[in-house]
């Protein structure tokens, strides 16, 4: 970096020489001309990296921009599925209580063993329809009505 004391001649000119030398002001133009082009070339350096950070930051901001936007997106669809679930299991369980009253209602293993003690004592396998008792007098009557008539 060049120091501001550069800019100006070491020395203050001798009071004698207030005449204009044409070799003394060409070397401190050539060194002022010097130092302000090496300034403006920093200048320049600093304005690219100034304007590189710049789009690196706006770049960022929307790439945040956009990330915030999908995770927004995915709470609220995250959110919108813990209250279908919410739901589902609500219904779940009115469902099982409704089936927990309903087993409450259902025979007890004792009451199936008297009712299976009952079905053993009369044996409805032996019962008789009303088809079949209609069958079997008929056929009685046939029988009397034809041992009637050979008597």
């Amino acid at each position: 970096m060049v120091e501001p004391t550069s800019f100006f001649p070491p020395e203050a000119p001798p009071v004698e020489e207030h005449v204009r030398k044409p070799g003394v002001d060409a070397e401190v133009f050539g060194r002022i001309s010097k130092n302000v082009n090496s300034l403006a070339a920093n200048l320049r350096i600093l304005e690219e990296r100034y304007s590189n950070l710049r789009n690196r930051l706006q770049t960022s901001e929307q790439s945040i921009i956009s990330l915030d936007k999908d995770v927004r997106t995915d709470i609220k669809l995250l959110s919108d599925e813990v209250i279908e679930l919410k739901r589902d299991i609500s219904d779940i369980r009115d469902k099982l209580r409704l089936i927990s009253g309903e087993v409450k209602n259902l025979a007890n293993k004792n009451d199936f063993k008297v009712v299976e003690r009952y079905v053993d004592m009369w044996q409805p396998m032996n019962f008789v329809t009303r088809n079949e008792l209609k069958k079997i007098l008929e056929e009685k009557a046939q029988k009397s009505k034809t041992v009637a008539n050979n008597q």
